[in-house]
């Protein structure tokens, strides 16, 4: 499939944000409660998967596997499925190897609330839904592709830690965001900024145990 080219996606930060200021589903989502989201989802012909093998295959390269033990006890990771058209599927349709045609949500919750999800449709992703899903998360305000060459009032360049390495960020700094293959990223700034200076520590303190005896 084909994400919108830069240029686009430019031009429509700004329509993200009266498309946001129009729908009645334009609440944050990063940050919502667990409780809120499923009812929702449910609601809409949602599922969970709960067959641990089918939960392990759809968490198979998931950006976020790899900074769980760097994050407590807190920490829920749910994986959802939901049909494009709002069907709920059967319990047969849900084999391990077997992706059907929607979406898999995944939501890593941290003391009950949504920080990490990530949206993947199985036939790709259309630039409407691209971009119904950037307004759905942007909390009433608007898109901010990252300056990667934002400076200091004194010339240094500005750092932005970041642990996924988003590409956008609301105006008002409250959810970040990245395009992911076939899937569309959504986290919390504040740990996205928290498990990237985790890692670099965890890895500064490996570092000599690692290059011992050389």
């Amino acid at each position: 499939m084909k994400y919108p080219k830069s240029s686009f996606v430019l031009g429509l930060l700004c329509a993200v944000a009266v498309l946001s200021a129009l729908s009645s589903t334009a609440e944050a989502r990063i940050g919502e409660r667990k409780e809120s989201i499923e009812r929702r989802l449910f609601a809409s012909g949602g599922i969970m998967y709960r067959d641990d093998a089918v939960e392990a295959s759809r968490r198979k390269g998931m950006p976020y596997l790899k900074y769980i033990e760097l994050i407590d006890a807190s920490v829920d990771i749910r994986v959802y499925y939901k049909t494009a058209d709002g069907r709920r599927p059967s319990s047969k349709e849900l084999e391990e190897k077997r992706v059907l045609p929607g979406w898999d949500m995944h939501v890593l919750y941290v003391n009950g609330k949504s920080a990490v999800e990530v949206y993947k449709r199985s036939q790709g992703m259309t630039e409407y839904e691209f971009n119904q899903l950037l307004g759905i998360q942007s909390n009433g305000s608007y898109w901010k592709k990252k300056d990667g060459n934002a400076k200091t009032a004194d010339g240094k360049p500005i750092e932005n830690p970041s642990a996924f390495g988003y590409e956008m960020q609301t105006d008002n700094g409250m959810v970040r965001a990245k395009k992911m293959g076939d899937g569309l990223m959504f986290f919390d700034p504040k740990l996205d900024v928290m498990l990237a200076e985790m890692n670099d520590s965890d890895q500064m303190e490996k570092a000599p145990v690692s290059v011992n005896g050389f």
